[in-house]
């Protein structure tokens, strides 16, 4: 049995990866960065609310998956093929 890569999973698995990750990064906000004062220290950073962090955090989750999907090589792939016509 072959081991399957990432960019051949179906896309409700790249968007559960997607939301599992983001799910983390709400859970170490609420448990930690909250509890503990961290966010005192974090610039831009709103208690409780969407913030600068969370839009960074789901813009570094989409642009990693999309990565990991290869996405990339595929518009490189289309480029290549639209300038040998």
């Amino acid at each position: 049995m072959e081991a399957v890569q990432f960019r051949q999973m179906p896309l409700i698995v790249k968007i559960a990866v997607g939301l599992v990750f983001n799910n983390a990064w709400w859970s170490i906000e609420e448990f930690v960065i909250d509890r503990k004062g961290l966010w005192k220290y974090m610039p831009y950073y709103r208690v409780a609310n969407g913030c600068v962090w969370d839009l960074g955090v789901a813009v570094i989750t989409v642009v990693a998956i999309l990565w990991a999907s290869g996405v990339s090589k595929n518009l490189r792939s289309l480029n290549q093929l639209q300038t040998q016509r």
